[in-house]
């Protein structure tokens, strides 16, 4: 409560952020770690599905079969953790200044043609630019506009390379001027393989506050602190898997760096329920999914 007396948006108070509970998952033999504070968002209840998920078992994964046709490609997902942090004033100041959310999941890449594989990084690298563009490009069509990828590099963490970038609102500067706290709100991406169709997509996603120089250096300080916990071990098998691979491929690397994708959004309409319409319908596509190229 101390700390809190003195909390400011420059420095924000997150309750027990020094508590720590490490969270395990054992993905079909593959082990990951990680190091969190609890969940203090009291009206938003956190999600975890270890210590065990069977990776292999489809039935666990997003059912796309019924998705919009601007949908057709996505990767299926299962959750593993999700958790949530309210960033708090002082006491007399009762509502959140923001919140940061971590999701981790795995994808599975049904379209992944046999002769690739996520242990390749030129080839997860494709499978990225796949993700990326699902989820904040062209079929988020009920989303403002996104940049991505930003500070495009990959990062060691505990012995594993993790691919790490970040998605931001497309906004103008008269769109800053209004809304100030739009440059804090942002989503940051952490992804490593664990099959040759399988990977870990590690989430954060930051509901900031103005000014955005406060709440970004505080959101970030968490993020670092919390990813910098990230422990990967790849099963016997997987691990073997990989040295294959980096035999098969031994010039493969990821892009040193990237520009945001030039994404062209779809242009839609708002829908009519009367005729059986969805909140929104796609009039004129844009830029469609990337393809996998051996």
């Amino acid at each position: 409560m101390f700390e809190r007396l003195f909390a400011s948006r420059k420095k924000p108070f997150v309750p027990n952020r020094d508590k720590l509970e490490t969270l395990t998952a054992n993905l079909s033999g593959n082990r990951l770690s990680i190091s969190l504070p609890p969940n203090s968002v009291p009206d938003i209840d956190e999600e975890y599905y270890g210590p065990r998920i069977d990776i292999y078992n489809r039935d666990a994964y997003d059912d796309l079969s019924r998705g919009k046709w601007y949908q057709e490609g996505r990767m299926p997902g299962q959750s593993i953790i999700k958790r949530n942090w309210g960033f708090y004033g002082p006491p007399w100041i009762s509502r959140e200044y923001g919140f940061l959310t971590i999701s981790i999941r795995v994808y599975r890449v049904d379209d992944l043609p046999e002769s690739m594989s996520c242990f390749n990084p030129s080839h997860l690298e494709q499978v990225i630019l796949k993700d990326l563009y699902f989820h904040y490009g062209p079929p988020e069509i009920d989303m403002i506009p996104k940049a991505a990828p930003i500070k495009w590099h990959s990062k060691n963490i505990n012995g594993i390379n993790w691919l790490y970038c970040e998605a931001h609102p497309k906004c103008s500067e008269l769109e800053l001027r209004e809304n100030p706290f739009s440059e804090a709100v942002y989503d940051t991406q952490l992804y490593a393989p664990i099959d040759d169709q399988y990977f870990i997509d590690v989430n954060f996603s930051a509901l900031g506050y103005a000014p955005a120089t406060y709440s970004i250096a505080a959101m970030e300080n968490l993020m670092t602190n919390t990813y910098s916990t990230l422990n990967l071990k790849l099963s016997p098998a997987m691990q073997k898997r990989k040295e294959e691979i980096k035999r098969q491929f031994p010039e493969a690397r990821f892009s040193q760096a990237r520009d945001p994708e030039p994404w062209v959004y779809h242009k839609i309409r708002k829908g009519n329920s009367r005729v059986g319409e969805d909140s929104f319908v796609v009039v004129e596509k844009g830029t469609p999914p990337p393809n996998f190229n051996p």
